[in-house]
């Protein structure tokens, strides 16, 4: 199947990566600083997987880490609910508040993973990868593919 182009916005991100690295590197960070805000949330921030979290993943390709990130999800839901059972309490604010921690990781890792899925062709269920320091360096020295 062939890869859809991409629009602006995504070869804005991917040109930022590919000059910068990856979020967890020290030259990502110094880079990051100079740009607007708007810019900033651009590369930084996925509105789509903030809303739409493991069905924009699916939609991207990256349907491993999106059923991954989906599944931790619902365990720790089924654990937080489990200790409400078990304790008699009303846990509603730790349930929205694990929640939007979940819409929140979607949306700060789908830029990097659509990037590496797309860029450097890692197909992986890690939702960490390219985003903790100890992962970076093996995905940076992959060849890249221009998109």
């Amino acid at each position: 199947m062939e890869p859809q182009p991409l629009s602006e916005i995504w070869k804005e991100r991917f040109d930022f990566y590919e000059q910068n690295g990856l979020p967890s590197q020290l030259s990502f960070r110094q880079a990051l600083k100079t740009l607007k805000f708007g810019q900033r949330s651009r590369i930084n921030f996925n509105f789509y997987a903030f809303f739409f979290g493991f069905v924009y993943f699916c939609i991207l390709g990256l349907w491993k880490r999106g059923l991954l990130l989906f599944f931790i999800g619902c365990a720790i839901n089924i654990a937080v609910a489990i200790v409400e059972m078990m304790t008699n309490q009303d846990l509603e604010s730790v349930y929205r508040g694990m929640n939007m921690g979940y819409a929140f990781y979607c949306a700060i890792t789908a830029n990097v993973a659509y990037y590496l899925h797309r860029v450097k062709g890692v197909d992986t269920c890690n939702p960490a990868a390219g985003i903790i320091k100890k992962n970076t360096d093996y995905y940076i020295s992959l060849p890249s593919n221009k998109y």
